[in-house]
């Protein structure tokens, strides 16, 4: 299989990315779910799980000719459009991503005022405030967008 430079996104069912990724890594196409680890906690047990950092959504990199074989699996609903046309996803966005999955910023070095580098995006940026979820809020350094994302659990 020739793959396409591109990654296009599949909606998928809820609560279905990392069994079908897994499914179709199995039949030779490159996936990829960006994911984090969170501690769960139930009355027995506290558990680390793997949770997909965007829902209801898997990266493909896929060609042309095989863009229909992807409908056979159950779990895919359809492709991403944007503008009428499959939404594209470029190699630089995805590896972004992978730096963002890998690189678990927590409360403990982070404290707000402090200066540090943002996720995915890779600007400087001041934080604002981390609530109780562990969502941290920043604004960036022209002051003109503000920023948010996930620490780790």
């Amino acid at each position: 299989m020739t793959f396409n430079n591109h990654w296009y996104v599949l909606r998928v069912r809820p609560q279905h990315e990392l069994k079908l990724t897994s499914s179709l890594e199995k039949s030779g196409f490159k996936v990829y779910v960006p994911y984090v680890f969170q501690f769960r906690k139930w009355s027995d047990r506290i558990k680390k799980i793997k949770k997909p950092l965007i829902p209801r959504l898997v990266f493909i990199q896929i060609c042309d000719d095989d863009q229909k074989k992807v409908f056979d699996f159950k779990a895919v609903l359809g492709y991403l459009n944007f503008n009428g046309s499959r939404a594209k996803v470029w190699p630089d966005e995805i590896k972004r991503l992978k730096q963002y999955c890998e690189k678990e910023y927590s409360t403990k070095e982070l404290k707000p005022g402090a200066l540090f580098k943002t996720p995915v995006l890779g600007t400087d940026a001041e934080l604002l405030s981390i609530d109780r979820n562990n969502f941290c809020r920043a604004v960036s350094e022209c002051g003109r967008y503000t920023i948010k994302f996930k620490l780790a659990s």
